[in-house]
């Protein structure tokens, strides 16, 4: 019997609408016909658009795949196997799982195109345990950052050929708000028309494809870890922060200028976000920063504050991604896309291969052993051990882990071994690194230095926290320097 499918009609691209009919399954009622049915609408060249939907706890909720004219929407339970099922409806899961990963996504007759293709790869892996071959990131042909409104728009072939309004409202939509299946559609369909467009074939033929059919268990399962790592702490990020500012606030005709009292809620540069600004009498006025250093933030407002003094500033919406959180991203995206080697490294095998054989290239320097040298601090026995084990040359000692809840002085440690190593004549040639989660991290060790009067190093923060944030708060020997 023929039924009628639900049609949406995207307006992303200006030169053309073209209605799509879409039909939506559960995971649990795939059958091979339906796949068969909408394999029959994908082009000659094998393309096939994909975009997906998650749950809160970031795990996958649903996949599209479009042709130019038809789409397909699958709605998944949530769970490897649903748990407390019967015998019959898992193996109807199964069994739909199977389909979907055979006609579709390891099928070699087809490209599929998808603008974060890496989350969607990892999400197959670590939720449904499937896989997926030829696949493309098309976000990869921009050099803009990925999570912008320009890197997709460079992915879809160019701001002059969209409705750059469009775009943003159905791919940067409330981030509270689930993605309805019709706008599943048009973003899988959009991402099916870009990869058509004859001046993007060049650039999406040099981006590697996503093969995790090729990549063994245990590397997908640390690619998986670490990326679902990363978007559960970036899901727990306020869409909403109350900035305090300081009460001097200079106003302009259009732009006010003011001074952040807090780190936490400073104010950023993200085109992202937008600003708040209420008055003492009530007006609100909306505006967005348009410079940023240190403390200080260059607001650009639409309206009149009326000669009104500011009473609050909020923002709203999540900034963009800290320098550590793109480069982690960027990371596992190179991984799959067969452009790293960085999992067969020694230290990385060190630390999540642990039972590999692993071979540690020689030390370029002569080995001593270099005695515990902290004249100014209190060490105790403990402590004593783990400073020894950092001292140690041997190459079970590459990679030590010291645990200790705060205040059992792991920062007393770090800074034992550092000066006993540099006090060291022997070792004095050495370069020390010290890299810590966070700028403030850095910053409290540089502070535990400067406490024993040791200043024999250099302090490099983000740009935005070295103006003001650091050096401000950083002794006058402390020779503090910035990253870009």
């Amino acid at each position: 019997m023929y039924r009628t499918l639900p049609v949406v009609t995207p307006k992303v691209f200006q030169s053309h609408f073209s209605q799509v009919a879409f039909e939506t399954l559960s995971e649990d009622a795939i059958e091979a016909r339906d796949l068969w049915s909408f394999l029959d609408t994908v082009t000659s060249r094998g393309v096939i658009g994909v975009s997906a939907s998650y749950r809160s706890n970031c795990e996958l909720n649903a996949i599209a795949f479009s042709s130019p004219r038809r789409a397909l929407v699958v709605h998944f339970t949530g769970d490897a196997l649903p748990r407390g099922s019967n015998y019959r409806e898992r193996n109807r899961v199964a069994r739909g799982r199977n389909l979907l990963e055979k006609e579709i996504l390891c099928n070699t007759d087809y490209q599929k195109y998808a603008f974060r293709m890496d989350r969607i790869a990892i999400a197959l892996y670590l939720d449904l345990a499937l896989r997926i071959d030829r696949a493309v990131d098309m976000l990869s042909v921009s050099p803009s950052d990925r999570r912008s409104p320009w890197a997709l728009m460079d992915a879809l072939g160019g701001e002059e050929i969209l409705h750059q309004w469009n775009v943003k409202e159905l791919f940067f939509s409330d981030e509270c708000r689930p993605v309805s299946d019709s706008d599943l559609v048009q973003q899988a369909w959009a991402a099916c028309e870009a990869a058509l467009l004859p001046h993007m074939a060049a650039p999406f033929h040099t981006v590697g494809r996503i093969r995790t059919v090729a990549i063994p268990d245990e590397h997908m399962a640390v690619l998986a870890k670490i990326s679902r790592d990363g978007e559960l702490l970036d899901s727990l990020k306020p869409l909403t922060v109350k900035n305090d500012v300081m009460p001097d606030i200079a106003v302009n005709m259009d732009n006010l200028t003011l001074t952040c009292s807090r780190y936490l809620t400073r104010i950023r540069n993200s085109a992202q976000q937008y600003l708040q600004i209420e008055t003492r009498r009530g007006a609100q006025v909306f505006g967005h920063a348009i410079h940023v250093e240190g403390r200080q933030a260059q607001i650009e407002f639409l309206g009149s504050l009326r000669g009104d003094a500011v009473e609050s500033v909020t923002t709203f919406g999540k900034p963009h991604l800290t320098s550590a959180e793109a480069y982690r991203e960027n990371v596992v995206l190179a991984i799959l896309q067969g452009d790293s080697t960085l999992l067969s490294h020694a230290f990385v095998k060190a630390i999540w291969f642990p039972k590999h054989l692993i071979w540690w290239s020689p030390s370029k320097h002569p080995e001593f052993k270099i005695p515990i040298r902290c004249a100014n601090l209190k060490v105790n026995p403990s402590q004593g051990r783990a400073i020894e084990k950092i001292l140690s040359s041997s190459d079970a000692d590459r990679v030590v882990l010291i645990q200790g809840p705060p205040g059992t002085g792991k920062t007393t440690v770090i800074t034992a071994a550092v000066t006993s190593i540099i006090s060291f004549p022997a070792a004095r040639s050495r370069t020390v690194w010290i890299a810590a989660q966070s700028n403030v991290a850095v910053k409290n060790i540089a502070e535990k230095f400067a406490k024993i009067n040791f200043y024999d190093f250099a302090l490099l923060v983000s740009k935005e926290f070295h103006f003001d944030w650091c050096v401000s708060t950083c002794p006058e020997n402390c020779p503090a320097q910035h990253m870009p």
